[in-house]
């Protein structure tokens, strides 16, 4: 069952389908954690500060900057191209880590850094501005998931 429901998502939205995925780096007792994660291309990273200060995540070369994360607070970055980018807590210098992003496809090499604007992952409906395809999606797997499951009368035997 749970193949023919992925290969009909599949077949719904045109083939193979990459889904971006969320990271997570800790920042508590004045150290990122993981201290180097490595992502694909696509992925968002959220840092979370748990300490009693504000932390910042910003790129050494200026690809990103979180600003200022209060305590339990968070903030994310969506990595659009490939490359290593080091980074560092602007108000303590000492606290660094290292995003390394994966091309898509494999391979490939480091381009420009990424930015923290987010483009549009599905197409909005242009008269409501709401996302249209992963309601059509759902919709679609929900009467797949309804149709296996409704028991079927059986006939009288002969």
């Amino acid at each position: 069952m749970a193949a023919l429901v992925a290969a009909t998502s599949m077949f719904l939205v045109g083939g193979a389908v990459a889904v971006a995925a969320s990271r997570a780096v800790a920042i508590s007792g004045f150290a990122f954690s993981p201290a180097t994660l490595t992502i694909n291309v696509g992925d968002r990273v959220t840092w979370t500060n748990s300490d009693s200060v504000a932390h910042t995540a910003t790129a050494s070369k200026g690809a990103f900057d979180t600003g200022d994360i209060a305590e339990g607070q968070s903030a994310s970055v969506r990595f659009t191209k490939a490359g290593t980018y080091a980074y560092s807590c602007t108000p303590h210098p000492s606290m660094t880590g290292t995003i390394r992003v994966r091309a898509a496809s494999g391979g490939g090499t480091p381009t420009d850094p990424p930015t923290d604007t987010v483009a549009p992952i599905v197409p909005a409906d242009p008269d409501t501005g709401a996302a249209t395809l992963p309601w059509a999606l759902l919709a679609a797997v929900g009467l797949l998931g309804i149709a296996f499951t409704v028991p079927r009368r059986r006939r009288p035997s002969d």
